[in-house]
């Protein structure tokens, strides 16, 4: 069993490397603006932008495994903008709140597979307590790290494995997790533009923004919550919201390019 712990955040602008500062969320329940239960619930919507000019991305150019990995130049998938340069892929959430109808069973299994030498999907939410499956479609070696992203200990490797051939399939069983957190996927041999990222809740309350950069959060419980916005190279926003019973509540973020 894959022991796995942490709040999960970033900061800074730079795409070469994030950085995680990883915010424990029992520090957050202890937060004056932590969700305050009422009866009812409501719906957290709105949309991520990026205000200011883009940062570069970097580029993928393959140096072995051509038939598989391709042989020409091509940018990263870690920063994907819609237009009005709205965010793909920001994890939006909320913290304060403990463990809430734990998943359980492969049905609900959060799945990672490796395609032309990328990880599929890049980024994904997962609940606590469900297992994960990783894959590959690439008839090459793959080596697939997974570490645990902590700010107070740093990253903690977690699973280092070989996928050897197309079709390799294998299911891991994660911990059960009483906190937001974060794992990120790497791969150990010679392509190392390849990278993802698993957010597990203990709770419902998380989206992931779409192509329009959009999200939504269902039956918010009533009353003040503390929101967050992570992105794997823009950082992290943190808003308070206010929930109204069944109202809606809009919560937009702006990541900024300014210094």
């Amino acid at each position: 069993m894959l022991k796995l712990k942490s709040q999960f955040s970033t900061t800074g602008m730079r795409l070469r490397k994030p950085i995680f500062l990883l915010m424990l969320a029992v520090l957050v329940a202890s937060s004056a603006t932590m969700a305050v239960a009422e009866s009812g619930g409501g719906t957290i919507s709105g949309t991520v932008h990026l205000v200011g000019a883009p940062p570069d991305i970097p580029t993928v150019l393959p140096q072995m495994n051509f038939d598989t990995c391709g042989s020409t130049a091509r940018p990263t998938q870690s920063l994907l903008l819609g237009s009005n340069q709205t965010v793909r892929n920001v994890i939006v959430y909320l913290t304060g709140y403990a463990q809430n109808n734990v998943s359980t069973g492969t049905n609900n299994a959060v799945i990672i597979d490796q395609q032309d030498c990328e990880f599929v999907p890049r980024i994904q939410i997962a609940r606590s307590g469900v297992p994960l499956i990783l894959k590959s479609s690439d008839p090459i070696l793959h080596v697939v790290r997974i570490d645990l992203m902590s700010s107070t200990n740093g990253s903690r490797t977690l699973l280092k494995t070989a996928t050897p051939y197309a079709g390799y399939e294998k299911l891991y069983q994660l911990a059960n997790f009483r906190e937001p957190t974060l794992l990120q996927i790497t791969s150990g041999n010679g392509h190392e533009w390849m990278a993802a990222y698993i957010a597990i809740l203990p709770h419902p309350w998380a989206a992931l923004t779409d192509e329009n950069g959009r999200f939504t959060l269902h039956n918010v419980p009533a009353g003040t919550h503390r929101i967050y916005a992570w992105h794997e190279a823009l950082g992290t926003l943190v808003h308070d919201v206010h929930v109204n019973g069944e109202g809606s509540t809009t919560a937009d973020f702006q990541f900024s390019t300014a210094h």
